[in-house]
């Protein structure tokens, strides 16, 4: 029998648990480092990678590649992960900018070797068992992002953000009861859902309630791109995190994610549809400009070549 690689994801039994214990390992290798308080890397580490998938089951082991860089390289490879993800959801990209802004600066020697010791953490515990997968239903069984978060913060800063942790089990359950009509004040699918329905949390922590939804409406026969997705948080890293799910669990391109208190705020999704607009509207201006740099390179190397003496 062929032994299976090393890099190549696999369906597990319990992926809510796998979850917690990559977050737990997470948080003690980066606070065993003295990675700092600045929790948002080590979770854009994790949400990198999280955006990664093994596209072609017979292709090259991914994780070894990624465990066989060097600090440089890695850092090279997350600026790229972040980069193409930003061509074709920048409003999203842009939402969970406070996870991979930091790469935007000089990485010193030693952020750079905990992220690397993060990341090897993270590969090695199986996240690719979890995200890894073609697959969006088998991507979407549970929230990766929501145990790093919380293994990370501090219970003091999440009491004063206000921010509890749903258990997947009991966001899986309240979908389950509120399709079914019986709880009407939540606000996920209540009937028989029908296409473009609006789905929405306003107070969305990382998603959970919605990755439930997104399940439920897959096994019922339904595409989750299909309806319209909305999430609001407060903590600007939690609502990063929204974000970065909604491209990992492929909730389509219907998808606002603000960053606001909704109480305060009730027309915080609207303002986020708004700003998501500005960033689609300087996504093409760059590209604009990346296209006619690229022409006039092209006729500049073409006329290189007519003016330049025959060899």
């Amino acid at each position: 029998m062929q032994a299976r690689r090393s890099g190549r994801p696999r369906p597990v039994s319990d992926p809510h648990r796998l979850a917690l214990e990559i977050g737990e390992a997470v948080a003690a290798r980066w606070h065993n480092l003295h990675g700092g308080t600045a929790i948002e890397v080590p979770i854009g580490v994790v949400a990198a990678l999280a955006l990664i998938r093994q596209r072609d089951p017979s292709g090259p082991d991914l994780k070894g590649q990624i465990l066989a860089q060097d600090g440089p390289q890695m850092i090279a490879m997350l600026r790229e992960i972040w980069s193409t993800h930003w061509l074709h959801r920048p409003d999203l990209i842009d939402r969970a900018r406070i996870l991979h802004e930091w790469l935007n600066d000089d990485v010193d020697e030693c952020r750079m070797s905990a992220v690397r010791a993060v990341a090897e953490t993270t590969l090695k515990r199986g996240l690719f068992d979890l995200t890894g997968h073609e697959d969006p239903f088998l991507r979407s069984a549970t929230d990766v992002l929501s145990p790093a978060m919380m293994c990370l913060r501090s219970r003091g800063a999440q009491q004063g953000l206000g921010e509890f942790h749903t258990p997947p089990s009991v966001a899986e359950a309240m979908a389950d009861i509120v399709a079914a009509g019986q709880v009407m004040e939540i606000e996920l699918m209540v009937d028989e859902p029908k296409q473009g329905a609006h789905i929405h949390d306003p107070a969305a922590g990382s998603g959970g309630l919605l990755r439930a939804a997104a399940q439920h409406l897959r096994q019922r026969g339904h595409d989750p791109a299909a309806f319209q997705w909305s999430m609001v948080d407060i903590d600007q890293i939690a609502a990063a995190c929204c974000a970065v799910n909604a491209i990992i669990w492929e909730l389509g391109p219907r998808v606002t994610v603000a960053c606001a208190d909704s109480l305060a705020n009730p027309n915080a999704v609207d303002d986020a549809m708004k700003e998501a607009r500005a960033v689609f509207e300087h996504r093409d201006e760059v590209l604009d400009k990346a296209r006619i740099t690229a022409a006039i390179r092209r006729t500049q190397q073409l006329m290189e070549q007519v003016l330049s003496p025959a060899a």
